[in-house]
């Protein structure tokens, strides 16, 4: 929230207004410098664990899915183009996860 208070008054370079990481010359920030900024941190944050951006995005679309089911969301803000990209990895955790817990169904 922080960030998003000073982003709000900064006036980016043209081209880059809906950029919602500049850099310090007011552009958008390139998709290996945020990868290189979240390493960072996240290795000061939890120094003892492996942490990866993609992991992170990973854990949010698994959280959005769970939290909402609807895999058409996780698929838009994931940035998917093809839904089924989205279906596969996180309707197929779905099904993993409804066949452990029937597994752990204990019927006397």
């Amino acid at each position: 929230s922080k960030y998003y208070d000073i982003r709000k008054k900064i006036i980016p370079y043209s081209g880059s207004e809906n950029a919602f990481f500049l850099s310090l010359q007011k552009k958008r920030m390139q998709v290996s410098s945020v990868q290189k900024m979240l390493k960072k941190y996240i290795h000061i944050s939890v120094p003892l664990k492996n942490i990866s951006p993609h992991k992170l995005r990973s854990t949010f679309g698994t959280n959005l899915y769970q939290q909402t089911g609807d895999i058409y969301l996780v698929a838009e803000v994931l940035g998917h183009k093809d839904v089924n990209t989205t279906k596969k990895y996180y309707a197929a955790a779905s099904e993993e996860a409804r066949k452990y817990a029937a597994k752990q169904v204990k019927i006397r």
